[in-house]
Order: structure tokens, then C-alpha cells, then sequence
């Protein structure tokens, strides 16, 4: 990330400084940079190692000539992103400069395209929403040459219309595990069709609600034999309070579905759902395999994690019981819980990460409640994100920390009742932490790494 206003002098003395370690570059990305294809495949010929290569977000100086690098080395990349501005001018933008980079990617595994500039001035319609540009057949154009090692697919409606992409799906040759139409438009039952008909081997399945004009349309969707093979999936519901009551219900209806057939998820990413106490129950009741667990802006409670409601239903003991695998628990953004769910939610649970971003109503008490968990728990936790619990104090993390002897990753970004007090007790309790990411009232990073008494403690941590 070198930002929109690096110069030209300053690219190439970067450029000179890349050439010392670019051999051993695996995961390359370019940020909010001002730069142009030709200077990004001045980095890209150098590197003979690249894996992973993502633009994102650049805008281009001027209007580009064709760069005369010989980027033969790119054949190891297998995983592409491009996601523009909505400049006309970024990099890569147009059909012309984007296939000419592909073609040398002759073992791409995953291809993912968000292009909101491009060849033309982008089209809305009445109600502000973007046209799609039919004239563009990009994604057939750089997959089709690729068919025997893409495996991987993320589209948006700006590169590839809804009858290309239908197209595209029944190509016999195109055998997809995953799939992301998280930024696409509107999905129909055509789409549905070809997904359910022809892509039956995908386990990893990205998806918005509001993709579906009529969320039936996403029950159909998953209501198929091949689809009880899904290991991933990403439900993304929008805007909840845009959404009608009977549309709230079918939702419901949709997360019901997936708890009872879907029973070979490891991974469930919901976002903004009309997830209840009852619905939570019967997600954690039946996925069981779930390994990863990620529940973020949703209307969840402490009654939901904890169970304490419920009394019938053995309230004595929490719904994530059940979730023997369960290694990363992911609450962000979830502004009911309180310190309440720390006290007894976790009590059967080995995670190793648990993050608690923005729940701005854990205190130092439920510090202190985290810190009175069994063994399994304190013993198995590795990455604990508390950024936006500004309601934590180093007194709570003085109880806590010196329980989690593993932990390797601490946020405390926005938790403006820390202070540096903390570094000491991170150097006494905390002899694996690799990562700190931020102290308020740090002096500057820098002189906090220069402080060799923090080096030697936090052996070879970031510290941000």
C-alpha cells in the first residue's frame, strides 16, 4: 500500500529495493496505488515465485502503452484478483490489458473479477443500481483457455452477463469447488439451474440474500441431492430492516433448511440474519461438524449463547456443546452480547480463535469471566480479537491475559481504555504473542520495537 500519491521517482526507487528480495515473493498486492500496468509488471518480472496476485483499488497516472516485460514467469500464479475503482483508467480495466495478463497464467486455480470501470462509461438504471454491460464476454474469454485448472470462481454483473455466466456454468470441461456471487446482481432460476445441474462438485458457496429476488429462489437453490456434499458457505442477508416481515420469514425458513441439510458444513459465515435463540440452537444443535463459526452483525443475544433461557431445554448447558470441532468463533459485530455470554457460552469449547470486534458491551468483567473458563478453554486459545471493546480496561486484561499462556494474537484497536501498562504484563504472561496490534497511548510503533526489553520479551511480534 504505497497510496494515490506516490510519484514516479519514488515508484522506481521502490522498484529497486523490490529487486533485492522479489525471488521470494509468493503473495504479491497492490493497494490504493497511483500506478500503471506498465509499473506493475515491472514488479511482476522479476518474480519467480509469485503465487497470489491481487490489484485493488488502483487508479492509473495516465493512459498506458503496452509494457514490453516478459512476464513467462507468471505460469506459477494461480490466484488472481481484480477489483478496480470506479475510474475508467484503473489497471486492468479493459478486456485488452486484463487477458493479456492471464495468458501467461496458464495454471490459474482462482479467478476473481469486481470491475466497476472499463471500457465504457458505467450505465445505472432509474434506481440507482448499475447496469450490467452484455457487450463484455471477459470471464468466458480468460476461463475457457484455463478450463482444466480453474477451480475457483467470484464474479460481479460488470464482467460477465447473466446469460454468459449460465453459459459458462454448463460448460462441461468447467468443474468449480467453489463459487462467490456475493457481488453479483440479481439471480435467477436459470442460474440456479445450471449451478445446481452442472457445477455439482462445488463445496465452497459465497452468496447475498439479496442476490435472490425471492429468497425461494435460494431454498431451491440448496434443495438438491448433490448439495448435502457443501463443506463452506456464506450467506450475506443484507439489510435486514429493509426487508419485509414475510421476507424476514422465509429467511428464517432458508436458515432452517441449512441446519437440517446441510450437515457436512465445516465452515458457516452468517451476516446480518434474523438469527434468534431458536435458530442458534438449531444451527449448533445439527451442524456439528463445523470447525469455523462466524456470526457477524446478527441480532444475537446472550439468551442465544448461553441458552439460559431456555430452560426446558437443558439450559444448564450452552448451545456450542454440541460444536466439538469448533475451532474459531467469530461474534463481530454483534452489539447485544454482553459480559453475561463470556461467563458460561464457552464453557465446552477448545477454541483457538475467538473474536469479539465491536461488541462494545464486554467490560473487564467479562474479562475476568474469560479468565474463570475451564483449561481446555484458556489452554487452547491462540488469537483473541477484542478491537472496539473500549469498554476494557488493563486491569481486565491483567486478570486475563495471564490465563491464555498460548495466546500468539492480541487486537485491542479502539480500546481506548488501554495503555501501555499492558506491554508489562504481555512480557510476563504472554511469552508467545507474535502479534499486538494497538496500544492507544503508545508512543510510535517504531520506538516501542526499538525498545530492546519489548524485542527480547515479545521475541519476534508485530507490533502495530
Amino acid at each position: 500500500d504505497f497510496g494515490l500519491d506516490t510519484t514516479e521517482t519514488e515508484w522506481e526507487q521502490v522498484l529497486d529495493c523490490w529487486k533485492l528480495f522479489s525471488d521470494h515473493v509468493n503473495h504479491l498486492r497492490f493497494y490504493k496505488c497511483k500506478i500503471t500496468e506498465r509499473q506493475i509488471e515491472s514488479f511482476l518480472c522479476s518474480c519467480i515465485s509469485l503465487v497470489s496476485l491481487t490489484v485493488d483499488c488502483c487508479d492509473r497516472v495516465d493512459s498506458d502503452t503496452d509494457s514490453d516485460c516478459d512476464l513467462i514467469n507468471l505460469v506459477s500464479v494461480t490466484h488472481l484478483e481484480i477489483k478496480d475503482t470506479d475510474n475508467e483508467y484503473s489497471p486492468y480495466s479493459t478486456d485488452k490489458s486484463l487477458i493479456k495478463l492471464t495468458n501467461f497464467m496458464t495454471n490459474l486455480v482462482h479467478l476473481s473479477l469486481s470491475l466497476t470501470g472499463g471500457d465504457s462509461v458505467p450505465e445505472y438504471d432509474v434506481e440507482g443500481r448499475l447496469l450490467p454491460r452484455p457487450k463484455y464476454n471477459l470471464v468466458r474469454r480468460i476461463v475457457e483457455p484455463k478450463f482444466a485448472t480453474i477451480v475457483s470462481l467470484c464474479v460481479d454483473q460488470n464482467c460477465i452477463s447473466k446469460d454468459q455466466l449460465v453459459c459458462l456454468l454448463k460448460v462441461p470441461d468447467l468443474r468449480l469447488t467453489s463459487l462467490n456471487l456475493y457481488q453479483y446482481g440479481l439471480v435467477d432460476d436459470a442460474v440456479i439451474n445450471a449451478i445446481a445441474t452442472h457445477q455439482t462438485e462445488i463445496v465452497h458457496l459465497f452468496i447475498n440474500i439479496c442476490n435472490f429476488p425471492e429468497p425461494t429462489i435460494l431454498q431451491r437453490l440448496l434443495d438438491k441431492p448433490r448439495d448435502i456434499q457443501l463443506t463452506h458457505l456464506d450467506i450475506d442477508f443484507g439489510f435486514l430492516d429493509d426487508l419485509s416481515q414475510p421476507t424476514l420469514n422465509i429467511a428464517k425458513m432458508c436458515l432452517r433448511f441449512v441446519a437440517s441439510r446441510l450437515l457436512k458444513l465445516t465452515f458457516l459465515r452468517l451476516s446480518l440474519c434474523p438469527l434468534d435463540e431458536n435458530l442458534f440452537r438449531e444451527i449448533t444443535t445439527k451442524l456439528i461438524n463445523l470447525v469455523v463459526l462466524r456470526v457477524e452483525n446478527c441480532d444475537i443475544s446472550d439468551d442465544a449463547l448461553t441458552g439460559l433461557k431456555n430452560i426446558e431445554i437443558d439450559a444448564s448447558r450452552p448451545p456450542l456443546r454440541h460444536l466439538k470441532r469448533l475451532t474459531e468463533l467469530d461474534l463481530s459485530n454483534c452489539f447485544k452480547v454482553t459480559d453475561v455470554s463470556l461467563e458460561s457460552a464457552f464453557t465446552s469449547c477448545s477454541l483457538k480463535k475467538l473474536s469479539l470486534r465491536n461488541c462494545s458491551q464486554i467490560t473487564d468483567c467479562g474479562l475476568v469471566n474469560l479468565a474463570a473458563q475451564p483449561e481446555s478453554f484458556k489452554r487452547s486459545i491462540e488469537e483473541l480479537n477484542l478491537s472496539g471493546c473500549y469498554k476494557v480496561t488493563d486491569w481486565g486484561l491483567s486478570k486475563l491475559l495471564p490465563e491464555l499462556k498460548r495466546l500468539r494474537v492480541l487486537n485491542l484497536k479502539g480500546c481506548h481504555e488501554v495503555t501501555s501498562k499492558t506491554l508489562e504484563t504481555v512480557k510476563t504472561y504472554c511469552p508467545k504473542l507474535r502479534y499486538l496490534a494497538e496500544l492507544p497511548d503508545y508512543v510510535s510503533p517504531l520506538q516501542i520495537i526499538d525498545d530492546p526489553l519489548i524485542v527480547e520479551s515479545l521475541g519476534k511480534a508485530i507490533v502495530e
